[in-house]
């Protein structure tokens, strides 16, 4: 029986470029050492053999033999879940929708992603994992872009989305997907985000997180970091790794019958 293959979020040719980045500094390093040189190539060897250590140890927290933190962080948004009809945006390898359709297994789930050729995700790789899980749902893998969500998705009872909308490349303001994700919720309907939404490169007015979920008559019920949730080891409190990733949980309100 084949088994799935949930890949991590640390891409494997992130890892193979930095490592020849530190070889490579290394050996100039090396070849340096009773030279002038040798102040000159210590700090990159430094710089470049640190960002390899980030790196390839939160690959391996995200592994199951690190702790398996992205099935734990997986866990907290699948915890919340909730209704009969669910979307995924950035689904990637399937991991998360897979752990929803377990919890809900009556559910209709739809799983979009650009699948980018800078990732090892593919739609492929959603089918063969949810077929090797023989998971029963009904299902839809679509290749889309999150920052223009097409109007025949329809509409859900919740939406989830997990570190995806600041990968968005198409868009430089980040709000734009969350907007799009609102957009296709049912009224009464849950959305479930995890991002790094305390990160000021990705989100510099965090207000306007606040706004673009308030225009969509959308009300905030969770908004908490995942350090306050979740212990985070070396090196993923990091700030270049989980350390500006932020919860935010809500729904979407009737506005007339509230006001009635």
């Amino acid at each position: 029986m084949n088994k799935p293959n949930y890949k991590t979020w640390i891409r494997t040719k992130a890892i193979a470029l930095f490592s020849t980045l530190t070889a490579m500094s290394l050996l100039l390093l090396l070849l340096s050492f009773i030279n002038i040189l040798f102040l000159i190539f210590i700090i990159p060897a430094f710089i470049f053999s640190y960002i390899l250590l980030i790196i390839g140890v939160s690959r391996w927290r995200f592994s199951k033999r690190g702790g398996d933190y992205q099935n734990k962080i997986h866990q907290l948004i699948v915890s919340r879940v909730e209704g009969e009809r669910i979307l995924d945006i950035g689904c990637g390898s399937g991991h998360l929708l897979a752990k929803i359709a377990k919890q809900h297994p009556k559910s209709e789930l739809v799983g979009i992603d650009y699948w980018g050729d800078d990732w090892e995700y593919s739609k492929e790789l959603c089918i063969n994992n949810f077929k090797a899980e023989n998971i029963t749902n009904k299902v839809e893998f679509r290749k889309e872009t999150a920052s223009n969500l097409p109007d025949d998705l329809g509409a859900f009872d919740c939406v989830v989305s997990c570190l995806t909308f600041h990968e968005v490349q198409d868009v430089q303001d980040k709000t734009i997907p969350i907007y799009e994700a609102l957009r296709h919720l049912k009224k009464g309907g849950k959305f479930i985000f995890l991002d790094l939404f305390q990160d000021p490169k990705y989100y510099p007015e965090s207000k306007k997180i606040d706004q673009v979920i308030k225009s969509q008559n959308g009300i905030v019920t969770e908004r908490v970091s995942l350090r306050e949730i979740m212990g985070l080891p070396f090196p993923l409190e990091h700030k270049k790794v989980l350390g500006y990733a932020e919860m935010i949980t809500g729904r979407i309100i009737d506005v007339d019958s509230s006001v009635s």
